[in-house]
């Protein structure tokens, strides 16, 4: 899986099809072809950005076990939580978050908080979060990650908006929206159109559009482009 975090996505994805349609023309081994340039792209833009690191560093005891907790994200009502045992979406996205911020370093303790869902949770997204906070202290956390999945129009392209909250406050340390898409389904349909694959409409793309999401998420909260380029 390829994941690139560009700040102007647009155009370099019109270049970036351009030329792998091209390639893929003149290739002659079309799964060779395909398994080195299908892929996963993201373009993340941040209203708010605090360092993470810094800010807990300051704001709480130096190396003190800071409590994070990662709040299941907002998803279309389809694809919600069906029971215990069939985890909906936004669950999944706050494990594979999760398991990102986790592997950063930065966060002390971060844990996925145990409640999928509550009244108007959708609602509070943009009008302050009171319930994941309210949730999130009686957990005893001092930040809370929340996100927002919009309705899904394309099958190739998700859009996310995720924030770090800190409770106690409820000041908002970074906020942002992420695009991200997938090529597998372009070039494809191209390569099947030409005859060196089968044509595949029923294949979707969930896992590896979730795992590029929480990847592109993950680093643009612990990174600072004008820092880290």
């Amino acid at each position: 899986m390829q994941i690139a975090i560009f700040r102007s996505s647009s155009l370099r994805r019109r270049v970036a099809n351009a030329v792998s349609l091209l390639t893929l023309l003149s290739c002659t081994s079309s799964c060779s072809y395909l398994g080195r340039h299908v892929g996963e792209w993201c373009n993340t833009r941040a209203y708010v950005r605090t360092d993470l690191e810094s800010y807990m560093d300051q704001r709480f005891t130096p190396k003190s076990p800071v409590r994070t907790g990662v709040i299941p994200f907002v998803v279309p009502a389809n694809l919600s939580a069906r029971s215990a045992q069939q985890p909906g979406l936004g669950n999944q996205l706050a494990w594979a978050v999760h398991r990102d911020l986790l592997e950063t370093g930065i966060f002390p303790i971060i844990e996925v908080l145990n409640r999928e869902d509550w009244p108007r949770k959708k609602e509070e997204f943009f009008t302050g979060n009171f319930g994941a906070l309210a949730f999130a202290r009686d957990a005893g956390y001092d930040m809370i990650v929340v996100g927002y999945l919009d309705e899904i129009k394309r099958l190739d392209t998700w859009r996310l908006h995720t924030k770090v909250i800190e409770v106690a406050s409820g000041t908002t340390l970074w906020y942002g929206t992420s695009e991200v898409y997938t090529t597998r389904a372009d070039l494809l349909e191209t390569s099947s159109t030409i005859g060196l694959t089968d044509r595949r409409p029923d294949m979707q793309y969930s896992i590896q559009l979730l795992d590029a999401a929480s990847s592109c998420i993950a680093y643009d909260m612990t990174h600072d482009p004008e820092v880290d380029g």
